[in-house]
């Protein structure tokens, strides 16, 4: 079964965000809720994708302590069949700490991989996003556009929660560019 399919079938409705069409592409606009004004928007996501809002959707904080910041997660995982790519983001109006927010990238990797051992076991899906590449990503100050852009990578291709690609100041982002 391909892989949009069981993504479909795994995940509830409540926890998927709306992808929009614009100017004959596809955009999602990714939002922090309890932050009035963050917001981003990705532009040219594959036709494919499907966006989860990971932060308001996933609990853990009633089965563990949260010492080491293993309830900790990302905003949002984007997940895209056609292009093999899971992206994993965090955002914040202001800046914040990478420590901290590699702890929530990496709570986000581990829910991903629930996710993968889910559809292994229920769905009797073994391969179930295995050739996937996952990108990391941190978006801060969002809402802020009166500064130029920016975009840094820490070390590599941003395939590690310790290594993120981070932006900073931007309201609207390509899906490419975020995804390489």
């Amino acid at each position: 079964m391909p892989d949009t399919s069981v993504l479909n079938r795994l995940f509830n409705d409540r926890a998927k965000i709306p992808i929009d069409d614009y100017y004959g592409k596809k955009k999602v606009v990714l939002k922090e809720p309890q932050v009035e004004d963050s917001m981003i928007e990705i532009r040219g996501i594959p036709d494919d994708a499907i966006v989860i809002d990971l932060d308001r959707a996933f609990s853990n904080e009633k089965l563990f302590a949260g010492s080491q910041g293993e309830c900790k997660r990302a905003d949002y995982i984007i997940f895209s069949e056609q292009r093999k790519k899971v992206l994993f983001i965090e955002m914040k109006k202001t800046g914040a700490k990478l420590n901290d927010i590699v702890k929530q990238l990496k709570g986000s990797l581990c829910a991903f991989e629930y996710c993968q051992s889910i559809a292994r076991e229920f769905f009797n899906e073994n391969n179930f996003l295995s050739a996937y590449e996952c990108r990391f990503i941190t978006i801060n100050h969002t809402g802020m556009s009166n500064r130029t852009t920016t975009i840094e990578k820490i070390a590599g291709t941003n395939n590690r929660p310790d290594a993120p690609l981070k932006l900073s100041w931007t309201q609207t982002i390509q899906f490419n560019q975020i995804a390489k």
